[in-house]
């Protein structure tokens, strides 16, 4: 193709038609722009190609990333309702006949308010993508939003869970080891597996009776303490507090992962 225009080109020139020749060069030149244009087309779709490929990617990481989380914060909710209910319990215990106590329920319940949950969600793709420049492979503009404001959003939450890991560690755990035998309560999640999982904690060896290491205590000067019923009036309002932000944490949550679904290729 580029031969015979070369020969018309010399053809022209010989004739000295500088008209025709004129017209030549500017088609000439418009063939070579063209096939830049398409060039340019064919790298541009291969492009959008490899970047779709690796969007699906991303969306599948995502998706198992805010669902493990998803899954995370609906344990620690759940715990925060047992503390909940177990600082209801131990407020109505007050009220009750000390004969008609239970001591391992009583423990229980004690060991059950002294737990400090927090979450603490996995975010390695959602960084990756925000830190590498790479979050505008998200071709959608409202997920891409989500995802970089999500670490954000947990800022109010974490000053909760703050609040109750104070509460606890200051204050509350020093009460209890002044007023009672804290080492049988702790027994409390050696011999509860459902409970140690909710905690991501792993695995002990198994003792024939662990409640057996640690001799009962006298509950009755606890019990009557006034600080003590303090206490579980702070504690109810800061855990359910905690769980209102949580229970915001957790919609946000859900809405990442519609919209992922949404996105991805099943």
């Amino acid at each position: 193709m580029l031969t015979i225009f070369r020969k018309v080109r010399q053809a022209l020139m010989t004739r000295n038609k500088f008209t025709g020749y004129l017209l030549y060069a500017i088609g000439e030149i418009l063939l070579v722009v063209i096939g830049i244009l398409i060039a340019l087309q064919i790298n541009s779709w291969n492009q959008d190609r490899q970047n779709r490929r690796q969007e699906q990617q991303i969306l599948s990481q995502l998706l198992k990333e805010y669902r493990s989380n998803l899954s995370q914060i609906k344990d620690k909710i759940e715990i925060r309702n047992e503390v909940l209910n177990s600082s209801f319990i131990l407020l109505q215990y007050k009220k009750l006949d000390p004969a008609t106590i239970s001591v391992d329920s009583l423990d229980a319940h004690l060991f059950r308010i002294s737990i400090r949950p927090t979450f603490d969600p996995e975010l390695s793709v959602s960084n990756e993508l925000i830190n590498s420049g790479k979050l505008y492979l998200l071709q959608n503009l409202e997920l891409r939003n989500k995802v970089s404001a999500f670490s954000s959003s947990l800022s109010e939450l974490k000053e909760e869970e703050m609040a109750i890991f104070n509460l606890t560690e200051e204050r509350l755990i020093p009460f209890l080891t002044e007023h009672y035998q804290v080492g049988r309560m702790m027994m409390v999640l050696l011999d509860d597996d459902e409970l140690r999982a909710k905690l991501t904690m792993g695995s002990l060896k198994k003792y024939e009776n662990m409640k057996t290491l640690v001799p009962a205590a006298d509950f009755r000067p606890l019990l009557e303490h006034p600080d003590f019923e303090d206490y579980l009036l702070q504690m109810i309002s800061y855990t359910a507090y905690t769980n209102e932000q949580s229970e915001g944490v957790k919609q946000k949550i859900k809405d990442i992962i519609a919209a992922i679904e949404k996105e991805i290729d099943q």
